[in-house]
């Protein structure tokens, strides 16, 4: 850091308190993804594929903030497990899109119910403006340091 500033102790460090806070949310969430033996990368996987399907294995790795390879190997698991299906673009024969089965369907309905109480109950403790302000600022704070390097 520049001036002689020294970094701060790590536990009120950026990164610290951002993945802190990611565990805080993500907590009350992962029993009901462990109840459908969905891991926290095949449920953002399948909560893309929900909101954008059809979509590409591109798409879903930017969307959901993931590799490429990972996606790749979340598909194939989803895919033995008969939660979505893949099939040829018709514009693009080399690119196959992705889209929930009737069971990815259920899994995400039935989690989907949970995820929207929990939500509520973050809202009711925090404030729904509060959280809205809180996720602009991270979105803009995001924005600001992918186009700085």
């Amino acid at each position: 850091m520049s001036g002689g500033q020294q970094l701060p102790p790590f536990e009120e460090s950026l990164a610290a308190v951002a993945l802190g806070t990611k565990e805080a949310i993500l907590a009350p969430m992962r029993s009901k993804l462990r109840e459908y033996h969905i891991t926290e990368p095949q449920w953002r996987v399948l909560r893309v594929i929900d909101d954008k399907a059809p979509t590409d294995a591109t798409g879903i790795a930017e969307i959901g903030l993931l590799r490429a390879p990972s996606v790749t190997r979340i598909l194939k698991e989803l895919e033995e497990r008969k939660l979505i299906s893949r099939e040829p673009d018709v514009k693009d024969r080399r690119r196959m899109l992705v889209a929930l089965s009737p069971a990815g369907q259920d899994i995400v309905a039935a989690t989907s119910r949970t995820m929207v109480e929990i939500l509520q109950d973050y809202a009711d403790r925090f404030s729904l403006n509060r959280l809205e302000q809180l996720s602009e600022e991270l979105r803009a704070l995001s924005a600001a340091i992918k186009a700085g390097g």
